[in-house]
């Protein structure tokens, strides 16, 4: 699976998720439709979208960018994960 299909997968489930999230190969993610920042750690990173929690966890993980609705968070990501 390409980057493009996880984009266009992504925009469709925008709608129900109230977020996008794409991941590039365990070192970087790039997020859109956050609404509030939750926690921001070495080894941790939560966000707030309209309609879940979004969780990343790993080593090293920086928030490179911070924008109106939408991040980028670069590291060593093990694991992302949900929640309503």
């Amino acid at each position: 699976m390409s980057m493009f299909d996880d984009i266009r997968r992504c925009a469709a489930a925008g709608m129900s998720y109230g977020y996008c999230a794409v991941l590039f190969g365990g070192g970087a993610a790039y997020i859109d439709g956050i609404t509030r920042v939750m926690e921001i750690g070495g080894e941790r990173v939560v966000f707030a979208s309209e309609k879940r929690i979004i969780t990343l966890s790993g080593e090293d993980l920086t928030v490179t960018r911070l924008g109106d609705g939408d991040a980028i968070v670069r590291g060593k990501i093990y694991a992302f994960g949900e929640e309503k």
